[in-house]
């Protein structure tokens, strides 16, 4: 089983995209104990030259779907694996999955081998959220590895680790705490190398689309942020938030925002964070317009944010500047009748999104255009296994 290194694990959510950079001792990614690797560990600064890109999808079957993407981008079905039906939320850390399942208000956790794709359940999954139906709505595995999930009573359950990625045990202290009406997805922040992290939810049941904002302390525990819940639109119905980093240089961390998409305003607030208290600043200009139904968002190294138009099956692309305005970019792509997730893939020779299309059971692929952000869909999707929900990108 893997366990976790010593010391904090700072985790920036990109929608369902994550960007590795290599392995350290402070680091969760756990590198597979294959015969020709070289495992992560403290004198590691690098993961096994043969572990391969992987994307993963949730299903409205019991099946995870899996594929590897090549050095062009295109996917190549692997083996499924059974997992919860209907999971509308993955959360990754390192190279562990989290599947919500709201039929059972459980999480099912998975590692991931990096080589051969092979996806094994962790011991003891599933682990239950309580009692409570229609439970989790939104997932994130937090700074330290604890597990967060917000539930449809107004509430947010806080889970220990029991030292193994992805293994989750006893209640954080003081959990379950309040969290608005409704609370659904989440996104967390750190602050700068202090130790200090902070995590935000959207709140679709709030009637002034409140984003609920906490600060962590190292036990995990959560306390609401001076000023929380911080307003976008009366009636907007946030459904999706996203750190977004700025960038003034590659690899060079500017300011952080946070992207909230309001689904029943067709629109995008920005918010400034403060970094020393975790308050929220609404940027000049913002809410910004997008497509319709806008749910799922992704932001790349380059500064450049996309959002799925859920109402409107398609993609919009936007620069972020570094004031936190949003600048759009050409026309949104036609990804057929596509509705769900979205997870980036970027390498040295293709930059991709890939979109989850519920209805006609497939994936739809848009090349990214890495120096304006422009969005050129690929073909015809590729027609999967079982209709596809969320997707998440696994790799170096």
């Amino acid at each position: 089983m893997p366990e976790r290194a010593s010391g904090p694990t700072t985790v920036f959510f990109l929608a369902l995209s994550v960007f590795w950079t290599g392995c350290g001792g402070t680091s969760s990614h756990v590198c597979p104990a294959a015969s020709n690797s070289t495992c992560c560990g403290a004198s590691s600064s690098a993961c096994p030259i043969d572990a391969i890109p992987l994307l993963y999808a949730s299903t409205t079957s019991n099946q995870i779907l899996g594929f590897s993407i090549n050095s062009s981008g295109s996917l190549t079905a692997i083996a499924t694996t059974t997992g919860p039906a209907n999971s509308e939320r993955v959360a990754i850390d390192g190279n562990v999955l989290v599947f919500g399942d709201t039929s059972a208000n459980s999480v099912d956790s998975f590692t991931v081998d990096l080589v051969t794709g092979a996806v094994t359940p962790i011991q003891g999954s599933p682990f239950s959220l309580g009692t409570l139906d229609g439970g989790p709505t939104g997932i994130l595995v937090g700074p330290y590895g604890y597990l967060y999930a917000t539930q449809p009573n107004g509430t947010i359950v806080g889970l220990n680790t029991s030292g193994e990625v992805g293994a989750f045990a006893s209640p954080l202290p003081n959990s379950p705490y309040p969290a608005g009406v409704a609370p659904s997805q989440m996104a967390s922040a750190a602050q700068g190398n202090s130790g200090t992290f902070f995590l935000y939810a959207a709140d679709p049941g709030d009637a002034n689309g409140g984003i609920l904002a906490y600060s962590l302390d190292s036990s995990g525990s959560l306390t609401p942020i001076q000023g929380s819940p911080f307003p976008t639109l009366a009636n907007s119905s946030p459904s999706f938030v996203l750190l977004a980093p700025y960038y003034s240089s590659p690899g060079t961390l500017g300011a952080q925002f946070l992207l909230v998409s309001l689904a029943e305003a067709a629109k995008v607030a920005a918010f400034a964070i403060d970094s020393s208290t975790g308050e929220l600043t609404q940027i000049p200009g913002s809410p910004f317009a997008v497509g319709n139904g806008p749910n799922t968002l992704v932001v790349d190294a380059s500064n450049h944010v996309f959002v799925m138009n859920a109402a409107d099956h398609t993609v919009s692309a936007f620069n972020l500047g570094s004031n936190g305005m949003l600048t759009a970019i050409g026309s949104p792509a036609s990804v057929g009748t596509a509705s769900g997730g979205m997870a980036l893939y970027s390498s040295a020779s293709a930059v991709e999104l890939f979109v989850a299309d519920t209805t006609a059971s497939a994936i739809w692929t848009v090349t990214v255009d890495p120096t304006t952000g422009g969005l050129t869909p690929s073909g015809q999707p590729l027609t999967v296994a079982s209709p596809p929900l969320q997707l998440v990108f696994v790799g170096l």
